[in-house]
């Protein structure tokens, strides 16, 4: 068979150069489309020394631990003009209803040298999910050494079942 335009192709069908010419350069661009896809995509290729992509992490700066100082002071005890705990000063108390109206009674106790404001605070909560019903918070002033009388009669109307009554004391004048 001789080399001619002419050439028979593989089922005996001639087919022209140009045609050839066209479906090869058609198939590198197909190619070409192809690999540049899968580069935008962000698919990794292997470089040329057959080693694949590697990732860079900075190195993380080291954390130190935080030592506790001993500047905080202690709050359990009075101190003459300092702090302390305050919910030993509620020294008696009473929390109950008297038909559906809520009451309260108690004495706050200054064991400082120094005269002090106290907060009594009072709450019924749900004993459910422990929600706030109600409030209310009585201030009363108490000379050192001495005792004061807190009430708050009918704070709250409700039911005796499903709630609690709670009680918390802090100094205000601090």
């Amino acid at each position: 068979m001789s080399r001619s335009a002419g050439r028979q192709g593989y089922a005996g069908a001639p087919r022209s150069v140009s045609g050839a010419r066209v479906r090869a350069a058609g198939l590198v661009a197909a190619g070409l489309a192809s690999a540049l896809s899968l580069g935008a995509c962000g698919q990794p290729t292997r470089s040329d020394d057959g080693i694949g992509p590697t990732v860079s992490v900075p190195v993380q700066p080291t954390i130190a631990r935080d030592t506790p100082t001993d500047d905080v002071p202690d709050t359990t005890a009075p101190v003459a003009g300092g702090l302390f705990d305050a919910s030993t000063s509620l020294v008696a108390s009473t929390c109950a209803p008297t038909g559906d109206s809520w009451n309260f009674s108690g004495t706050v106790q200054n064991t400082d040298s120094v005269a002090h404001t106290f907060t009594v605070a009072v709450f019924i909560v749900r004993t459910s999910d422990s929600s706030d019903v109600a409030g209310k918070e009585i201030d009363v002033t108490v000379a050192p050494g001495e005792k004061g009388d807190v009430a708050a009669k009918g704070f709250w109307r409700g039911p005796k079942t499903g709630v609690e009554c709670l009680t918390g004391v802090t100094v205000k004048d601090q």
